[in-house]
């Protein structure tokens, strides 16, 4: 039986996904919560004398000091400068970051090829995971900042940034909607639309696209990747 450390602060929203997971599907797999706090590098230290095979980083916190801890730094982890998922090897402890690779393979799955504005909080971080879109626009504050998130794209997939007053016209030329949490403005939504919710959206905002997955959706692609480098294949369908 290997052991896997999720560790979170406050309420944990992986933990008893992963539980029920693993107990419906017979993996010989047991996790374990902790909120180590303060504590968090003593954690991580601690893994391989403890006998775990790996440690999910749920809490932000823990994402970003992370990097400074490791030994070995997957791409994605070196260039966002954050980790989610800790690995102990006969190197040292190897730090990967799944959560773009997780959004890329969720815009595969659902739209492969299509075009996206992203509405809400930026997330840099995030930008490995739309390498699958045709083109990437951006609802943002500011112009600078927008032409900033669309400068980490390749030149081919970058699309236009425009404000929130502004975003009704663009909103029309695109077919997925990635909302990230804050003002949504619900005259842009168009019932040919995606709309990728990575936070709840406003309940009226459902009535107007032709499609909606919710901000349960990620984190399944997540935790299927997780397993995955963990040598057990399950589905993003087995995390409902």
């Amino acid at each position: 039986m290997s052991l896997l450390a999720v560790l979170h602060q406050g309420d944990s929203r992986y933990y008893s996904l992963l539980v029920g997971a693993t107990v419906s599907h017979r993996l010989p797999l047991h996790i374990h919560a902790a909120q180590p706090g303060v504590l968090f590098p003593a954690a991580l230290a601690g893994l391989v004398p403890l006998g775990f095979k790996a440690a999910l980083l749920e809490a932000s916190e823990f994402q970003t000091q992370a990097p400074g801890l490791l030994e070995v730094l997957e791409p994605e982890a070196k260039a966002a400068r954050r980790v989610d998922l800790v690995v102990p090897e006969r190197a040292g402890l190897r730090g990967y970051y799944l959560e773009p690779i997780a959004l890329g393979n969720l815009l595969m799955h659902y739209a492969m090829g299509s075009t996206l504005l992203w509405m809400g909080k930026l997330r840099p971080e995030l930008i490995g995971g739309l390498r699958g879109i045709k083109q990437v626009s951006v609802m943002s504050p500011s112009f600078a900042e927008g032409d900033s998130f669309l400068g980490k794209l390749p030149s081919s997939q970058r699309g236009h940034t425009t404000v929130p007053e502004r975003a009704e016209a663009l909103a029309r030329h695109v077919d997925v909607i990635l909302y990230s949490g804050g003002k949504l403005p619900l005259a842009a939504l168009q019932p040919y639309h995606t709309l990728l919710a990575l936070a709840d959206p406003p309940k009226e905002a459902l009535k107007h696209v032709g499609q909606y997955l919710g901000p349960d959706e990620l984190p399944r692609f997540f935790l299927s990747g997780v397993l995955d480098v963990l040598g057990h294949a399950l589905p993003p369908s087995a995390f409902a």
